[in-house]
């Protein structure tokens, strides 16, 4: 009575994972630019420049490990 299930085929379960990198467009890494400078001394001048000098360096350097990350992945598709 057995017999009948012996001719059943082994199912063997293949899991395959691929990964899909959603890159972020081109636009949207940019480098950034330093607003214009509005003050009336000296000292209003050296605080925007501390300011700016800082964000902006920060912000570039954000930038350039993204587009760095983005140019990995992209040629991988």
């Amino acid at each position: 009575m057995l017999c009948s299930c012996s001719s059943k085929p082994i199912v063997k379960v293949v899991t395959q994972t691929n990964t899909v990198y959603v890159l972020p467009p081109p636009d949207w890494l940019e480098l950034c630019d330093s607003p214009r400078f509005i003050g009336f001394s000296n000292l209003d001048l050296l605080n925007h420049s501390l300011t700016q000098t800082n964000a902006l360096a920060m912000c570039n350097a954000n930038m350039l490990r993204l587009q760095q990350w983005r140019q990995q992945y992209e040629h991988n598709d």
